[in-house]
């Protein structure tokens, strides 16, 4: 076996060696893979020190490590097959090694925690190499089922039409302990919806305070500690409108929209700061997204929330923002229906059905999205309507206009084999450029000489170029990590692929035809009810 000692691992040995000098390290836990690495970590290993190998490809045979440094021990540990074969063990080890980090004998190494839900982003970080230690996965806290029964959880704005909505979604899924949350007493609507609950099962405590008040939001959550079990999750769902053109906004408006929903949830964020929530929901609002005229305070004050839950999501905090439209029978945007109901709908805007909205508030609350956005929208309309272009909305309705076009256009191995040779690789190299901008995120088609390593395409990125290329050529040949590597631009790749594809018999293409425009007809049906006006109706 050939070992390989270039300057860069070397110097990395040298360098252990003088920390620890000229001694080296009594054991080497390994799971790099690649041409060097065991090189270099055995020049770091003292005499007659121990190497445990952890990973699972491109590693040593006893024979090799024996070739190299016979005066190592060296084992191989298959933690796969250790936890599949030997539970009990495995168990027993990580208690141990549990109780001795709740001791304070071992520290854990650094690590930075993403939800689930940014998996894609998490994977970035990591590729880009700012990380320091592990980067982790978090699942939601509702994946696993529903909500903790020996906790309590917090409605602010708890008395009003949404809040009890809320409030009846949490003990939907499990909770037994709620305080609903605000300033004046609870109306008969009110009193009934919390005398249902109670009839649930449901330990229901009404806290009156002003959550934009620090001192009072504080003693509320002292006596909430005192009588009923630890917080573990809240929904922030005041809010004030008080509409106006800009040129008519004055400071007062301003203060009586920003205050419930900008005072109330940083007061929330800084009193639970240092509390173990499951959840941290902001009701948010379509306004701090997509803006609308005469709600240039309540956009301010929306916007605000988004960028909190942003913010608790970057401590490592439970923290998610849903901007919401108009609901439908509760809320302010109900009290004002007669006025602006005419307005919604001329824009393509429909009103959010409780069940509905409370089927969308579950979805994004399990899945931990941090910031959503949940509204009942015609986009072609809406964006025909909008007197200034808003880039953030091209990519919705773009998406829309491409999958019609996909659902009815001719598949692109079905075009490859009515191509002639000459036109297969120039059909190849435009749709090429197409997937690696998109794979690399370019902001335009990259020119066809152009590596892909010297663009920034990592194996992962490789890999998803494939995937590609496969869902969209179809047929026998399938494309290899190999081909990737070997044709590293557009211009080889294409012309690689389209003699690999020169073969394929036109017969099986007439075969398919008819699953394929079935299934085009189908997707046609899909798109189009997916962008169908939701209407009222649920």
């Amino acid at each position: 076996m050939e070992h390989v000692f270039d300057s860069r691992t070397t110097a990395f040995g040298e360098e252990i060696l003088a920390v620890t000098e000229g001694k080296g390290v009594g054991m080497v836990l390994n799971s790099l893979t690649g041409a060097g690495f065991i090189e270099a970590s055995l020049l770091c290993l003292g005499e007659g020190g121990c190497f445990v190998e952890i990973g699972t490809s491109d590693i040593w045979s006893a024979e090799d490590m024996e070739a190299a440094r016979p005066d190592v021990a060296y084992h191989v540990l298959a933690a796969n097959d250790l936890v599949r074969d030997e539970p009990s063990r495995v168990g027993t080890v990580l208690n141990t090694v549990m109780q001795r980090v709740e001791a304070g004998e071992l520290e854990p190494l650094p690590y930075s925690s993403w939800p689930l839900s940014e998996a894609g982003t998490a994977l970035a970080h990591l590729r880009s190499g700012r990380h320091i230690g592990k980067v982790v996965l978090t699942l939601p806290p509702l994946a696993a089922g529903g909500l903790r029964k020996d906790a309590t959880y917090l409605v602010t704005g708890g008395l009003g039409g949404i809040g009890r909505l809320a409030a009846g979604w949490l003990a939907d899924c499990g909770a037994r302990w709620i305080v609903l949350n605000g300033r004046r007493k609870p109306d008969l609507e009110t009193e009934a919806a919390i005398a249902d609950l109670q009839g649930r099962g449901v330990d229901v405590r009404v806290e009156l305070a002003d959550v934009t008040d620090a001192e009072a939001l504080d003693g509320m959550l002292e006596r909430i500690e005192a009588a009923m079990p630890p917080l573990a999750g809240l929904m922030h769902c005041v809010g004030v409108m008080a509409d106006a053109l800009l040129a008519n906004q004055d400071w007062e408006r301003f203060e009586r929209v920003l205050e419930p929903k900008v005072l109330g949830a940083w007061h929330l964020h800084k009193a639970t700061v240092d509390r173990d929530l499951d959840f941290f929901v902001l009701f948010s609002s379509m306004a701090g997204v997509l803006g609308n005229a005469g709600l240039a305070n309540y956009a301010a004050a929306n916007a605000f929330l988004d960028q909190l839950a942003r913010h608790r999501r970057s401590m490592g905090l439970a923290g998610q923002s849903i901007a919401w439209g108009a609901w439908s029978g509760v809320g302010e945007a109900e009290e004002r229906r007669s006025r602006i109901s005419e307005q919604l709908a001329e824009v393509g805007l429909g009103w959010i059905i409780p069940q509905r909205g409370l089927r969308a508030l579950g979805r994004l609350v399990r899945q931990d999205v941090g910031n959503g956005i949940v509204l009942p929208v015609d986009w072609p309309q809406f964006v025909s309507r909008l007197s200034i272009k808003q880039h953030l909305l091209d990519e919705l309705v773009d998406s829309k206009v491409a999958a019609v076009r996909r659902a009815t256009a001719v598949g692109l191995g079905e075009r490859l084999q009515l191509a002639s040779a000459g036109e297969r690789s120039e059909l190849l190299a435009g749709f090429l450029q197409g997937e690696v901008q998109q794979v690399l995120r370019l902001s335009s088609p990259p020119d066809v000489t152009a590596g892909f390593f010297d663009l920034g395409m990592d194996s992962l990125m490789a890999v998803e170029l494939r995937n590609r290329l496969n869902r969209a050529i179809g047929g026998e040949h399938k494309v290899s990590n190999t081909e990737v590597f070997d044709y590293p631009d557009i211009e080889s790749l294409a012309g690689h692929l389209a003699k690999a594809l020169g073969g394929l018999e036109t017969a099986e293409i007439e075969r398919q035809r008819p699953i394929r425009s079935a299934v085009r007809e189908d997707a046609i049906a899909i798109v189009g009810m997916a962008c169908r006006f939701p209407g009222a109706q649920d």
